[in-house]
């Protein structure tokens, strides 16, 4: 009993002060430490709850708007085929019953004429396919029991003349279940609405997805209190999906909020048929928590209640566990300071003389003595060494700094070098009024890894963007070969998959070093405004609308890096681009662009800054807005990465035609006068004169027959379109063909400073066609060769 005392005395020695202090110090971490992870374990367990919850809703939702979204193009793609047979009513079944066997979502699909628009067929005409036991059937849907003119899924389309999602409800006398019914009005060309075509989806499956979320939140809960269940209701808050079935269709959301004492739940009900997402408390007490998002596109709103309890009781028993922990520990750290802080400070008594007359000397004194060979021993060798080597280090540091300097020199130049390789020039074609392109690169260190490059050739603009693994030199000296090999592979390749496999064989030959390069290529066709793109581990670009009225992202097959594996094979991906619209790319250096926090920039930082109201949408404002943003965002963080951005915007212009006419030939040589006539009445038209006439004949006639000889077999009938379009600035030939794919600009430019026996065969024709035409350019579309040639008109003289 007389040693407890003893212990919890201070002492005045250096082990009994130095185990108080020990163990105030771990007393207080313990209990500090305790707390945070309670505080930790609390807050984890809630961001945990919100990821959990809210992927379940987005889930879900995303499941339920593919469905939604298969029916409208399923019905969209019908519509067509109803107009095709307007003239034979009775053929309408074939067509919701097809409808039906190629869409099994839909449980039923009715054409719902207007009244007396058959009327050999009565005044109610609507034929109507339905499945019953996995067979499809058809019936009349129009009766005098079902007046199918006074549905809201009749009248609701009919009057407003758009596609519409009814509320799901009861379909007695038609479907016989419950569901809801998508309808799009079907207008003549006076946009008279003569009929609507509808697809019923039954609401048995909605249930299926809730019971499925409910699953995964109870597992071996059952219904009741304390009880994680999901609800769905409609625009109206009414129940469309719920455990309990007897509040489907027969209750709302709002019922059931006016039964508590509060109106916190009655906000969240209006929140959920405003089509908001978030998460709150049910009631006072706080017992529940909500969490909600919206199905947009049938006006719907999901909700999952979850209990408090099933959040706050494996936290609870968690910090217990830590505290008791925590408890056994620091007994344990209290009996092993006490033994071993006295055992480790018995030697200081010695070295406290020696050290006392080392803090009164200069630098250079003398050491004390020390005969043991423990730490002490070593404690005086370090202060002997330190003292021979601070001099030495003195030197040697200032000749680490005369080599810094060169050193930074010389990356100086690298730099340079290295930026003068990418375009700098901007505008980069400012006679052109169907490109605009804006580019920026700012490396992390003095060189980088990252790369842009464009350039256009036959009327194509070739593109791409990449970033090198890894940093500095090396990253450089990796980035200005892959442009290099971008170039040249490209010169006579307008495929961009090819020339991405070409060059992934060539970086991953020897490549000891294991770098790789995340890099894509696009080749924008810009007469048609057709992009072909093919895409190596690289960020998907963002498609932004004119004027930003739309802005998402490219899809991208992600493929691997450039340089991992040869022999490759990258995906060859295809898009049209719309007059106005803005392709945005950028490296990683931007969504991983950090804060001092080690916040990311994110890719939803990028949509907020595409989606601002006041942002002018051309490229060079654009990448300035974005790069304002990303450093209002980093603050005083260091760069981390190289930051890269290209903007490009295809702002071809609309001009009136003056002139259009086309003439079909068969691919028979012997036709070819009749295309001279086409011709010279074509150029007459324009204002040619005759040598540029007989230029143009002889460029056109070149290109046909070229077609006819090579674009069919032997044998093989087959025409070939000849479509002459003119506006106020240029006239374009347009030849096209159902052949087998053939480029003729593929051939390489002809050297005639050559001797003609030293010229390779071949190649003359489409030399002859470059050098008339002021534009050619070859695209394969739609299972057709599309070969465009385009002469400039002289400007009107005033």
């Amino acid at each position: 009993m007389r040693k407890l005392p003893g212990i919890l005395t201070p002492s005045r020695s250096i082990a009994g002060r130095l185990t108080l202090w020990v163990m105030c110090t771990m007393l207080a971490v313990f209990a500090f430490i305790t707390f945070l992870i309670a505080f930790t374990t609390y807050g984890g367990i809630y961001i945990v709850t919100d990821a959990r919850y809210e992927g379940l809703l987005d889930n879900t939702t995303e499941r339920i708007d593919n469905v939604l979204n298969t029916v409208e193009v399923a019905v969209n793609n019908t519509a067509p085929e109803v107009a095709e047979n307007l003239g034979q009513p009775d053929k309408m079944y074939d067509v919701v019953k097809r409808l039906l066997d190629l869409n099994p979502d839909i449980a039923g699909s009715a054409i719902a004429f207007e009244p007396d628009y058959y009327a050999q067929k009565g005044r109610q005409y609507s034929p109507y396919a339905y499945r019953q036991d996995s067979i499809v059937k058809t019936k009349q849907l129009g009766t005098d029991e079902y007046q199918y003119h006074d549905k809201e899924w009749y009248k609701q389309p009919k009057e407003t003349g758009k596609p519409y999602w009814s509320d799901p409800y009861y379909d007695t006398g038609g479907g016989e279940m419950v569901m809801a019914t998508y309808s799009l009005p079907l207008a003549d060309s006076q946009g008279k609405v003569y009929a609507v075509l509808t697809a019923d989806i039954s609401l048995e499956w909605l249930s299926l997805l809730a019971h499925e979320t409910d699953s995964v939140n109870n597992k071996k809960k059952t219904f009741g209190e304390n009880h994680a269940f999901s609800f769905i209701i409609g625009h109206d808050g009414t129940y469309i999906v719920h455990p309990d079935k007897q509040r489907i269709l027969n209750k709302t959301f709002f019922d059931d909020c006016r039964q508590t004492r509060d109106t916190k739940d009655d906000q969240l009900a209006r929140d959920m048929i405003a089509g908001k997402r978030g998460r709150g408390d049910l009631d006072a007490e706080c017992d529940t928590a909500l969490y909600f998002a919206p199905v947009p596109r049938a006006e719907w709103s999901m909700g999952i209640v979850i209990p408090y309890t099933d959040i706050e009781g494996p936290a609870l028993i968690f910090v217990d566990i830590i505290f008791a922990l925590m408890l056994i520990g620091l007994v344990i750290v209290f009996i092993v300071c006490q033994i071993t802080i006295k055992r480790i400070t018995k030697p200081l008594r010695r070295f406290a003389h020696s050290a006392d007359e080392i803090a009164q000397g200069t630098l250079d004194a003398p050491l004390p003595i020390i005969n043991t060979k423990d730490e002490m021993r070593r404690l005086h060798d370090s202060f002997k060494t330190m003292q021979l080597s601070l001099i030495d280090q003195i030197e040697e540091t200032r000749q680490v700094n005369k080599q810094k300097g060169r050193i930074e020199s010389e990356l100086r130049i690298a730099r340079n070098i290295q930026m003068a390789m990418l375009p700098k020039t901007f505008p980069p074609y400012p006679n052109r009024t169907d490109i605009d392109i804006y580019g920026q690169l700012t490396p992390a260190k003095e060189v980088g890894g990252d790369l842009y490059d464009f350039y256009i050739r036959d009327e194509k603009l070739f593109f791409c963007i990449g970033d090198v693994s890894g940093k500095g030199v090396p990253a450089s000296l990796v980035m200005a070969v892959t442009r290099a090999l971008f170039r040249t592979l490209s010169a006579h390749e307008s495929q961009p998959a090819y020339i991405l496999s070409q060059l992934n064989n060539i970086m991953a030959a020897d490549n000891d070093s294991n770098m790789f390069v995340t890099l894509l290529i696009g080749v924008l066709d810009l007469p048609t405004g057709h992009l072909r793109y093919a895409n190596a581990g690289h960020d998907a670009p963002l498609l932004i609308a004119a004027e930003g009225a739309r802005v998402g992202l490219l899809p991208v097959d992600s493929n691997i890096p450039v340089g991992v594996m040869d022999k490759w094979k990258f995906t060859s991906q295809e898009t049209r681009i719309d007059p106005g619209t803005m392709i945005f790319l950028y490296t990683d250096g931007l969504t991983e662009a950090e804060d001092i926090n080690h916040a990311q920039f994110g890719e939803d930082r990028i949509f907020e800054v595409a989606q601002l109201p006041e942002i002018d949408y051309l490229p060079q404002p654009f990448i300035e807005r974005m790069t304002q943003a990303v450093h209002t965002f980093v603050g005083k963080a260091e760069q981390s990465d190289d930051l890269t951005m290209l903007a490009i915007q295809y702002t071809k212009q609309q001009l009136d035609i003056r002139l259009q006419r086309s003439i079909t030939l068969p691919n028979d040589v012997q036709e070819v006068p009749q295309l001279a006539a086409f011709v010279d009445e074509v150029c007459e038209t324009v204002g040619f004169d005759m040598s540029t006439t007989m230029s143009l004949n002889l460029a056109i006639e070149e290109a046909v027959v070229n077609v006819m000889n090579y674009a069919y077999p032997e044998e093989v009938r087959g025409d070939v379109n000849i479509e002459a379009q003119a506006d106020d600035k240029q006239l374009k030939f347009t030849i096209s063909d159902r052949g087998i794919p053939f480029d003729p600009t593929a051939k390489g430019e002809v050297d005639t400073t050559l001797a003609a026996e030293d010229r390779p065969i071949g190649g003359l024709g489409i030399h002859l066609v470059r050098q008339i035409m002021d534009s050619i350019n070859y695209e394969r579309t739609d299972g057709k060769n599309v070969l465009t040639l385009i002469k400039k008109l002289e400007p009107v003289k005033e």
